[in-house]
């Protein structure tokens, strides 16, 4: 005989309600994957609410210039979005700084996002390579980080609409060698 539990409305708090199956069995339903649940109102009425795309746009933009200027992702929260939620509130007024403090920032946020311009980046460039119909080059480097482990560098030069592109394609650490004495 098997134990059923019934479901519990603190369940709520875990981002879980319930389905009721065709022969009356309550199941749980995870409602933070669940557009269902989004476009009926559960997630704010819950206090989930999902980002809006203004706000997710200027978090990858805000996300590619710390990137291209090479800074801490930490500096998104501590330092860009802390002026300008002071800059907004002081030119545009409270409403607007209001406004502002949803965009997201936060370190996991910024490394996130970065992973994901990469990953676009990367499949851009692999589209192209496949479609090209003759050949590219591919040039190797060596490089060290700032713990001093050998980085190897990869990039490649192709044509593309009558112009020469040179992408970076990777970088992977390699491990460290192992030499014998004989």
């Amino acid at each position: 005989m098997s134990k059923k539990r019934k479901y519990n409305e603190d369940y709520v708090a875990f981002g879980f309600t319930f389905i009721t199956g065709s022969d009356g069995s309550e199941r749980l339903q995870c409602f933070l994957r669940e557009a269902l649940f989004e476009k009926a109102g559960t997630l704010p009425k819950y206090g989930f609410v999902t980002t809006q795309k203004p706000f997710l746009e200027a978090s990858y933009k805000v996300t590619y210039n710390i990137a291209i200027q090479k800074k801490a992702h930490m500096i998104g929260e501590t330092l860009i979005k802390l002026c300008s939620l002071v800059m907004t509130g002081l030119v545009c007024g409270i409403e607007q700084r209001k406004k502002l403090e949803c965009v997201p920032l936060s370190n996991d946020s910024i490394r996130s996002r970065i992973t994901d311009i990469s990953a676009n980046i990367l499949e851009q460039v692999m589209k192209e390579i496949k479609a090209l119909p003759f050949p590219f080059s591919m040039q190797l480097d060596e490089s060290t980080d700032v713990s001093h482990c050998a980085q190897l560098l990869v990039y490649v030069r192709y044509m593309h609409i009558d112009a020469i592109k040179e992408e970076f394609l990777f970088c992977e650490p390699q491990r460290p060698q192992t030499y014998y004495k004989v």
